[in-house]
């Protein structure tokens, strides 16, 4: 391979080729090159002596089929200028101790989005955790600073990542909703979840205007203290899985009271009460009316649930929404039925987060639960992460990913 060859295929400028192995291990070709000209490290003169340390090998980009391995003596350098001792280094490795040249760190980045990490690995016969650390580096350099500068809307959530007790089973997600990115990745769920990010916030001096968030009391108390000019915004996916869960809960109370006939009536019919009426079969339909005729207390309950997502369908502004909720809460009320009085309570309590849905311009936080869809899809497709640091990186990276290719 010329000297030529070596820099435009494989990067490496100021070497050049001194001789081919191809015979010491079947599919790799061992290359041996020489610095052109040895100079001091610290002072850049030529007056140097320099004393072989030692041989290193080095992994490149593959040569065809074969995979490439340059062989390249490290020297002692002795300045006779500056009296300085230096260490050789190799301007085509990333740090010191690197086994790869820069050229194959870029190239395992570039297959990154279309190849598995173990693929790459097989490939270049190479240990997966060396490709892994090369995309993890790339990351701790791409996101070591995130611009909050100009973000205005927030979106915050939490995603429970592992079955395990402990302080890790919860991690927290806050992202831009205005251009999707993420802003913050923290450990367990809270307020203390969010310290750097606070930090990261309070420096950037970014203003603020809208919270999407759910009615978690820790989130509420850290947006209040920390962003009091904020408005926040009770996302409405979260009022009507709360009030499907209220249903649930009615649905599961009445079948365990009503004798074993009827409780077949029942039976298997979660989702016919959750799913909204308007996706139902007209057959399902019929079935939902008629037990809710047999059910008293299930049918109020369940007509009430469908009156909550009308206010959100029918309401033009925040008063008119204000209106409707507070109508619909004295009417819950009056119905004597626990989980009713208890979503009527948490609806009259929180009314201005609910109510900033329509002032924010239908703000939501929807987008926020399919990208907890795509961190599921990013666990799934690692069979989880060991590496915490390398898992919340691939998080800010994620809305870069089509997750419709395989990682």
């Amino acid at each position: 391979m010329s000297t030529s060859l070596i820099y435009h295929t494989q990067g490496i400028k100021g070497f050049q080729h001194v001789s081919f192995d191809f015979n010491s291990k079947p599919g790799v070709v061992f290359e041996k090159i020489k610095r052109k000209d040895i100079r001091c490290p610290k002072c850049n003169s030529s007056k140097v002596t320099a004393c072989p340390l030692r041989t290193r090998e080095v992994k490149a980009v593959k040569i065809g089929r074969r995979n490439l391995r340059f062989m390249v003596d490290v020297h002692r350098i002795y300045c006779h200028d500056c009296g300085a001792w230096k260490i050789e280094k190799l301007p085509f490795l990333s740090s010191p101790k690197s086994r790869i040249t820069k050229e194959l760190e870029r190239t395992i980045i570039e297959l990154r989005p279309e190849m598995s990490i173990n693929a790459i690995a097989v490939f270049f016969d190479l240990s997966w955790r060396t490709v892994k650390n090369v995309e993890k580096r790339r990351l701790q350099k791409k996101y070591r600073k995130i611009k909050l500068k100009d973000v205005e809307i927030l979106g915050i959530d939490e995603i429970c990542v592992s079955h395990k007790r402990d302080a890790e089973k919860f991690i927290t997600i806050v992202r831009d909703l205005s251009s999707g990115a993420v802003l913050h990745v923290g450990k367990g769920k809270g307020a203390e979840a969010l310290e750097t990010f606070t930090e990261n916030l309070r420096r950037s001096k970014c203003k603020i205007k809208a919270i999407a968030m759910d009615m978690s009391k820790a989130y509420i108390s850290w947006a209040k203290e920390n962003i009091p000019g904020a408005d926040i915004v009770f996302d409405h996916f979260h009022i009507i899985k709360m009030m499907n869960d209220k249903l649930d809960k009615v649905r599961r109370r009445v079948t365990r009271n009503i004798g074993e006939e009827q409780g077949k009536l029942l039976k298997n019919q979660r989702f016919l009460f959750l799913r909204n009426v308007e996706n139902l079969a007209p057959d399902a339909k019929l079935l939902l009316d008629n037990l809710r005729k047999t059910f008293k207390e299930l049918g109020d309950v369940s007509m009430m649930k469908e009156a909550l997502r009308s206010i959100y369908m029918k309401a033009n502004c925040a008063f008119e929404a204000e209106a409707a909720f507070r109508n619909w809460a004295q009417i819950a009320k009056e119905t004597d039925i626990k989980e009713l009085s208890d979503m009527a309570k948490t609806i009259e309590k929180h009314i201005d987060g609910i109510t900033a849905f329509w002032r924010n311009s239908y703000l939501s936080n929807a987008s926020m639960e399919g990208f907890n869809n795509k961190v599921r899809w990013l666990i799934r497709q690692a069979y989880g992460y060991r590496d915490r640091e390398y898992f919340h990186l691939k998080i800010f990276d994620l809305p870069n990913i089509d997750t419709r290719k395989s990682l």
